[in-house]
């Protein structure tokens, strides 16, 4: 650092944020000390403070900073579900590359049920794969209820019990449309007999991206068994989410999504019997169904309800406001330089003005302060000796640096001086100072002593009038 061009050491004083109060000048002269140490420091603070303040502004504005989620489960008695075209698909993976769902040569055709209140209210829908989509079908859009209120207090615009009933059956004729027909009983029998893989079941569920700020789609597949022989029952619950979101940049914003969140499955093994019983006794109808397997598709009453807080900016300020002062325990640091550099600087300008010859000595000190060498001549331990005792001349400089000791020396001196020089001498006194004499430091109880000379000189000064007060602490 010594190599810096003085120019830019000014500078760097100019900038230092760290300065110490100076309490032993006046208020004409400046009131806080610097250093360039203390400069670059506050250069390295303030940079690494705007660079974590740009990059957390970056993260707030690209949704990487995590928001507060809360989330609870509740019970709604009554809830509805507006679903898309096609929000559950069933797709079979069969290994003998026979698509059964198709509209011609049909061998199992899914019948759709609307029921409400626990009555089918529309004929059964069949469904039927195409040339897309083979060994698919999926449900039309449509609404999914629950209302487990009271009838009798209920209100009249909230809707019924809605779910559907799904059954695969083998193909029959009289539940096909114009454009289809069955496939001969012969294939019919012949492909219930053989391995057909799995069923997958696959539904399209939500969900709210809050990096992206919008609602996202993913897809969930559940398998079964696709097996003609065994019949199962299985009940397809839908879950619902409620997204409470309050995206407000400083003031509270609500915006409200409900969303599919999930799915799962109850599975039963039952008798034919049981699937004509249960399509006849929601409906006055009597139906004949060679079953295979029945999805009753409905939403779960248990809701989950879930509170997202975006990070506002305030405490996105207050986030950053934190990290910065952990940055900014580097001003502890340079605080410390200053102290440090602003305690040497004034003792050994104090001290050279008793000893005018010492600043031609070459002093070299370590980080922490401490002289390690000079450029006196080693011989006899001169080096060592000179040392110790211009440390021990450094620390009593140190104690005459307070101001009210400060005034008491010069008020002392004055009046010494006008007692042996006389007032005249004194004011024509344009030089201060002595040779610095080498002591034997290592003899106790010797005090350090100079004498003071002045360009008047008048006659002989007794040495130990002068220094005894300077050695006094």
């Amino acid at each position: 650092m010594a190599s810096l061009p003085k120019q830019l050491k000014d500078l760097l004083k100019q900038i230092d944020l760290f300065s110490i109060p100076v309490p032993v000048l006046t208020n004409d002269s400046k009131q806080q000390y610097s250093s360039f140490y203390s400069g670059l420091i506050s250069i390295l603070v303030s940079l690494l403070s705007l660079a974590y303040f740009a990059y957390v502004i970056q993260e707030w504005a690209n949704g990487n900073i995590l928001p507060t989620i809360t989330s609870n489960q509740q019970a709604m008695a009554y809830t509805e579900q507006e679903m898309e075209d096609n929000f559950i698909q069933f797709k079979l993976s069969d290994p003998s590359n026979h698509d059964p769902f198709k509209r011609l040569n049909n061998i199992i055709t899914p019948l759709l049920f609307i029921v409400e209140n626990f009555k089918i209210v529309s004929a059964p829908l069949p469904l039927f794969s195409d040339e897309n989509k083979p060994f698919t079908v999926g449900l039309k859009k449509g609404t999914l209820v629950v209302n487990n209120l009271n009838t009798q207090k209920s209100d009249e615009s909230l809707k019924p019990i809605k779910n559907y009933l799904l059954i695969f059956i083998q193909c029959s004729e009289q539940y096909l449309d114009q454009n289809s027909n069955c496939a001969s009983q012969q294939e019919i029998d012949q492909y219930m007999e053989g391995y057909h893989g799995f069923l997958s079941i696959i539904m399209k569920l939500e969900q709210y991206s809050f990096k992206k700020d919008q609602i996202e789609y993913i897809t969930k597949q559940s398998y079964q068994a696709f097996s003609p022989t065994y019949i199962q029952y299985t009940q397809i619950a839908i879950q619902q989410k409620e997204i409470n979101l309050d995206n407000g940049l400083l003031f509270q914003n609500e915006v409200t999504y409900k969303l599919i969140n999930d799915f799962y499955l109850i599975n039963q093994s039952i008798d034919n019997l049981y699937i004509q019983n249960i399509a006849s006794s929601f409906s006055s109808q009597k139906f004949e169904l060679n079953a295979i397997f029945a999805y009753q598709i409905s939403i779960d009453s248990l809701q989950i309800s879930e509170r997202i807080i975006m990070p506002k900016l305030s405490a996105v300020l207050a986030y950053i406001g934190s990290i910065v002062q952990v940055i900014f325990l580097l001003k502890y640091l340079a605080f410390f330089i200053n102290n440090r550099q602003f305690k040497e600087e004034m003792v050994t300008e104090i001290l050279h003005m008793y000893y005018p010859n010492l600043k031609n000595i070459i002093i070299k000190r370590n980080f922490f302060g401490k002289i390690i060498s000079t450029n006196q001549s080693n011989e006899g331990n001169q080096n060592e000796n000179f040392i110790k005792q211009y440390q021990g001349h450094l620390d009593l400089a140190f104690k005459k640096l307070r101001l009210i000791n400060i005034i008491y020396e010069l008020s002392r001196i004055e009046l010494l001086m006008e007692k042996h020089f006389g007032f005249d001498n004194v004011s024509i006194c344009t030089k201060l100072g002595t040779e610095f004499q080498l002591n034997n430091y290592e003899k106790k109880n010797e005090s350090l002593r100079a004498s003071i000379l002045s360009v008047g000189n008048q006659g002989h000064q007794n040495s130990e009038d002068i220094f005894t007060i300077f050695n006094k602490s």
